[in-house]
Formats: structure tokens, C-alpha cells, sequence
């Protein structure tokens, strides 16, 4: 019998059916083995990555929920005035911890009192921060500054700073910031899920910030900004020798402890926000430095540059007159004389050292028209006008000195020969700082060495040379103690300068012996009124000798009894007179001469006042405003 094709037996029917299945079944086992291996990879490559490659990350993480910072406050350092006394503490305010196991707990400012209670108890309870407190609240502000709160434009250009802390905002607080702040210390705690302290784990101390020695002599300043009773001016005592400044004060000031110290007490908190917006609407702008930031012409106290420059650049001698008949006339232009304006009247045939006693303007005009613009502005450039002076404040205006070249550039005209005579006597486009102007005199008192103004208090300053004929700057100063004598135009010094002055003697020497040489300055500025005139602003810039000052406080450091009861005597009646606020800001006179004998003292002194415009006087003068202004410090020096 044939077999049947495509029969098979049952069992050769069952090998075939389970060689499909297992066909079928391999696809299914293999993925998921293979799905499985690459699961198990992923969670070995992520546990790698979470215990080795970031597991201090976690471990910080963990940590951060566990373990609770708090940063306590570093001291700030703090600035010394030049006799190694402290011009600014920390003071500690206090506040009240509600719950003393919270980590972010609630408190609330108490007084010192209240605070002490509270620590024979319960110490926890008191927490402290650091209040900044000046000893001279106004007279140095706006050198020494004040600090406050970061802002979000501090944190992203320091990274290193907390919201919590406080920086200085202006002045030398902020200039120095980062050496006064300090490192601040550390307590970690450990903490429950519910965010409650269990217990102190580690504590750092922190680090004080470095404390800086500054030049200032605070007894000085605060005597020049009471001067200014109120003016808006600036006024700078300086180091002729060295350029260290003594005073530089802005009037009118603020209160630097009403921004940097808040008050436990409800009511005087609310009285010092009060005072706080008081002064950040006053229109007078308080907070504006005009010693280092203000420009503004200088008038007649640039002769002294436009002297030198003649003198130096030979269109001048001792024997140089020219003729003053009042007016000056360029083809249709006249350019008059101050004395011809205000009184009729004419100084006749001239010579420097009278022109510069007597301001004479027409003097001035012609040895700039000699010189020529381009000289005139080099020689101003070399006593370090028309740019910062480099004193450490920031913000310091570079002022503008013109010339030919910048008048083109800038204002797009050409110059003209009365921008020259105008340069030659401070008026035009030439504008200039107190601090510059401070500077200028300072290189003519120290024999032509022009020094770097600082704040700071230094072994040795930063000067250099000028260049300037020993002759030339004694005729110069000659002029300048004219100036400041009967006969010259700074009237408030006459009678000091009549008991100190000799013929005999040499102008350094006879400034040496205290007598004072000035230069006055009346500067026009703006626009001319419905009567021609324009509003002015006063200056005075001088130098005076100080070994009467000297000899005065060796005598009180010794115990003179009788110079000590002369002292007293010409004080009494200002101490009745005196306000119960002014009180509080009063010097010891007799203390300060104690300080000069022990610490020592400049042998010269420059003193430059400014004085501006206002609305109720829009006419300063030099002699009337500037003058009293210097007067008064210098008698307080004289203990008069």
C-alpha cells in the first residue's frame, strides 16, 4: 500500500506544535531579559551617580535639614582721627526671642536695660545685632559715610554678602568696605522635623574687620562746619607739607547716625524715620559732597595759577606794571575791572604782587592774552586741575580745563580772545573742586611740591615736584599775604595779620610766624539778570603757620595756669550763649591743644572755603562770606 503524503503520526504532530511554540516563546524571554538587564544598569549607573558622584550634594542636602547655620555678626572695624582717637563704635542693639527653640523665631527690639534683665534670667532669650554710632555725627559725614542694608544690586556683584548684612554706602565706609566688614562667626544647631533646636553642634568665632587711621582732626572739622552757620559750601583744612587733610566738610551735613542707627523705642523710632525722610527730601541735597563732587568756576583764586604761569613763562617779571584805567577794549568788546565796576574807580600803573593783593583784573587779563590759552591751561594741568586730585572718596568730579582743542570738540566754536582773558582770571568754561583748588594752594606753600590728597594717615606722602623758580612762588605769596593785610581784599584778617607780619622777613617766614596769605575769589556763573549782573559764588583759599598754635598748646599740656585761665575767660561767654543741642557737639578746646603737643601738628595749614549762591543772597563774595567763614576757624585755633 502506498503511504498517504502530507499524514503524520500524533506523536510526530506534537514535536512539530512544540518546536513552533518554543520559536514563539524566544522573542518574549529574550526582551524581557534583555529589558531587565538594561533596568538593573539604570539603577546601578543612578546609584553610582547618588553615592559617588553627588553624594556629598545629598549628604549636604540631608545635612541642611538636619543641622540649622546661624551667622553671627563680625565686628566692623572701625576709623581712628589723627590723634588715635576712635571717630565711630559698634554698639550692640538687642531683641527679645519669643521662641527660643525656633529657628527662624520672632523677636522683637528692646532696650539695653531691658536686655540685661532678661540675661540674669534667661540668656537665650537675648539676641544682638551691631548699630554703627559716630562720634561726629555731622561734621565728618560726609567723609567717613554710613552703612545700611544690602540691596539686590549688591548681592549680584558680591556673592559673598547675605541679605542680612549691612555695607557702607558712601564715603570711606564704603571706599574701605571690604576691610572693615570682618568674617562673621557661626553657631550650628541641630534640628527636629518640626524645625525646633535640640542642640548646639559646633560654634566658630568670627573675625573683626581691620580698623583705619585716618588724618582727620574732627575738633577742626566740626569747628569749619559750624562756620558756615548754615551756607551751602564746602570747606577743606589741609597738611601743606603733606597733603593730609584735616577737615573736609560739606554744608549744609546730615546725621550719619539717624541712617545707621534704629532706635528700641517705638516713639524715637518714628522721630528718626521722620528725620530720615526729612533729609532725603531737603533741597539742598545733604547727602551731595560739594568738596570732592561740586564744579564750579573759580574766579579770582585761579590769578594764582595765571601768575605762575607768567612768571614761569617770562611774559612777566617783578618789574612788570601795566596801566588799569578801569576797561579793557577789544574792537567793540569791554572787559572791565572788578574796583571800576563796583566803586568808579582805578588802580593806575600795577605791578603782580599789588595785582594780586588787590585782584586786579585787568593785570590778569593781559598776562593771559601774553601767555596764550594752550600755556595758561598746560601750567593749570600741572597743579592738578582738570583732573581727580586722588583723594579716596569715590565720585570725585575731574573738573574742566579749556582750551582751544576742548572748546572745538565740545562746543563746536572757535576761542576767542576773551575766553582768554576770562581763563586768565577763573571765569568762562574753567571749572574746578574745593579739594583741587585746596591742592593748588598747597603746591604754592610748599615750595612748588604738589602733594596727593588723603583722608588717610600716612608715613610719607604722595608728591612730586612742580618745577617752580624759588623766587617766583615768594612773590607769590608776598601777593597773597597783601591780600589778606590792610590794603588787600580779604578785610576779615586784616587786624590778625597787622601783629604778625615783618618786612623784615621773607613770606614763608612771616607765615611761618602765623601770619596768614590769602587770595579771594568772587566767581560769576549763569546768566546775566534785567540789571546785567549774575549770581556769584565766594571763594578763599589760604595758608597759614602754625607755631603760635603749637607754642600755646605746650603751654597748656605743661599746666600754664595762667594761659589756661586766659582760655577759659574767651570761651565763657560762648558756652552761655551756646544751644542745648550745640552742646552736645561742643569741643574741648583746652583737650585738643593737649592732643597737638602729644601727637604733634602741621606746620602749615591750607584753609579753602567755598561758599554758594543761594536763593536769598544770590551774591557771595570771596572776602564777605569766604573770609568770615576761615576767620572763624582760625580764631578758634587762636582760642579767641
Amino acid at each position: 500500500m502506498k503511504p498517504q503524503i502530507g499524514l503524520t503520526t500524533p506523536m510526530g504532530f506534537m514535536k512539530t506544535q512544540t518546536a513552533v511554540s518554543s520559536l514563539q516563546l524566544f522573542p518574549r524571554v529574550g526582551w524581557l531579559m534583555l529589558g531587565s538587564f538594561f533596568f538593573l544598569l539604570i539603577i546601578v549607573v543612578r546609584l553610582i551617580d547618588i553615592q559617588l558622584v553627588k553624594g556629598s550634594f545629598f549628604l549636604q542636602l540631608a545635612d541642611d535639614n538636619r543641622y540649622f547655620e546661624m551667622r553671627i555678626p563680625p565686628e566692623r572695624g572701625v576709623f581712628f582721627d589723627r590723634y588715635n582717637q576712635s571717630l565711630v563704635w559698634n554698639q550692640r542693639t538687642y531683641a527679645q526671642v519669643k521662641d527660643t527653640t525656633a529657628v527662624y523665631a520672632q523677636t522683637e527690639s528692646i532696650s539695653r536695660q531691658q536686655a540685661l534683665r532678661l540675661l540674669a534670667t534667661d540668656s537665650a532669650q537675648v539676641s544682638y545685632g551691631l548699630a554703627r554710632y559716630y562720634r561726629f555725627p555731622r561734621s565728618i559725614a560726609h567723609i567717613l559715610g554710613y552703612i545700611g542694608p544690602v540691596t539686590s544690586t549688591n548681592l549680584l556683584n558680591d556673592s559673598s554678602l547675605k541679605v542680612s548684612d549691612v555695607i557702607g554706602k558712601i564715603g570711606l565706609e564704603q571706599v574701605f568696605d571690604q576691610q572693615l566688614r570682618g568674617r562673621a562667626g557661626s553657631e550650628v544647631y541641630e534640628i527636629n522635623a518640626l524645625g525646633k533646636r535640640q542642640r548646639l553642634v559646633t560654634q566658630q568665632a568670627g573675625q573683626s574687620g581691620q580698623s583705619i587711621t585716618t588724618s582727620l582732626d574732627p575738633y577742626l572739622s566740626t569747628k569749619l562746619l559750624t562756620a558756615f552757620s548754615g551756607q551751602i559750601g564746602a570747606g577743606v583744612i589741609m597738611d601743606a607739607g603733606s597733603g593730609e587733610v584735616l577737615g573736609l566738610v560739606s554744608s549744609p551735613s546730615f546725621d550719619a547716625n539717624t541712617l545707621s542707627t534704629r532706635s528700641a523705642d517705638p516713639v524715637l523710632e518714628k522721630q528718626r524715620q521722620l528725620q530720615l525722610q526729612a533729609m532725603l527730601s531737603d533741597p539742598s541735597r545733604v547727602f551731595f559732597n560739594r568738596g570732592v563732587s561740586g564744579v564750579y568756576p573759580p574766579g579770582s583764586v585761579f590769578k594764582l595759577v595765571t601768575a605762575l604761569a607768567g612768571l614761569e613763562g617770562k611774559v612777566v617779571s617783578q618789574e612788570t606794571t601795566i596801566r588799569d584805567e578801569g576797561v579793557l577794549r577789544v574792537g567793540e568788546y569791554e572787559y572791565t575791572n572788578w574796583y571800576f565796576t563796583q566803586y568808579g574807580r582805578t588802580e593806575g600803573e600795577i605791578g603782580l604782587q599789588r595785582a594780586l593783593a588787590r585782584s586786579n583784573d585787568i593785570f590778569f587779563y593781559k598776562v593771559a592774552e601774553w601767555l596764550g590759552p594752550n600755556q595758561l591751561a598746560e601750567f593749570a594741568r600741572l597743579f592738578g586741575l582738570g583732573k581727580t586730585t586722588g583723594v579716596e572718596l569715590n565720585e570725585e568730579a575731574t573738573g574742566t580745563v579749556p582750551d582751544p582743542a576742548w572748546k572745538e570738540q565740545v562746543l563746536g566754536e572757535p576761542w576767542y580772545l576773551g575766553n582768554t582773558f576770562h581763563m586768565g582770571i577763573g571765569q568762562g568754561d574753567i571749572l574746578v573742586t574745593p579739594v583741587q583748588i585746596a591742592q593748588m594752594t598747597q603746591a604754592v606753600a610748599n615750595r612748588g611740591t604738589l602733594c596727593e590728597p588723603t583722608l588717610l594717615k600716612h608715613e610719607n606722602g604722595d608728591c612730586g615736584e612742580i618745577g617752580i623758580l624759588e623766587e617766583h612762588l615768594e612773590l607769590v605769596l608776598s601777593g597773597m599775604l597783601d591780600a589778606c593785610s590792610s590794603g588787600g581784599t580779604a578785610f576779615p584778617f586784616f587786624d590778625h595779620n597787622q601783629t604778625r607780619r615783618s618786612q623784615e622777613l621773607n613770606a614763608n617766614a612771616q607765615i611761618r610766624d602765623g601770619a596768614i596769605a590769602c587770595k579771594t575769589g568772587t566767581a560769576e556763573f549763569g546768566g546775566a539778570d534785567e540789571r546785567g549782573y549774575r549770581r556769584t559764588h565766594g571763594w578763599l583759599t589760604g595758608v597759614i603757620g602754625t607755631a603760635e598754635i603749637k607754642e600755646l598748646a605746650k603751654k597748656v599740656a605743661t599746666g600754664d595756669q595762667v594761659t589756661i585761665d586766659q582760655i577759659k575767660s574767651r570761651q565763657l561767654g560762648d558756652e552761655m550763649n551756646e544751644k542745648q543741642d550745640d552742646k552736645k557737639e561742643k569741643l574741648d578746646y583746652l583737650e585738643w591743644l593737649k592732643l597737638i603737643d602729644q601727637h604733634g601738628f602741621p606746620d602749615k595749614l591750607v584753609i579753602t572755603v567755598l561758599i554758594e549762591s543761594d536763593e536769598h543772597d544770590p551774591y557771595k563774595e570771596g572776602s564777605r562770606d569766604a573770609g568770615l567763614v576761615a576767620k572763624a576757624v582760625m580764631d578758634w585755633m587762636y582760642g579767641q
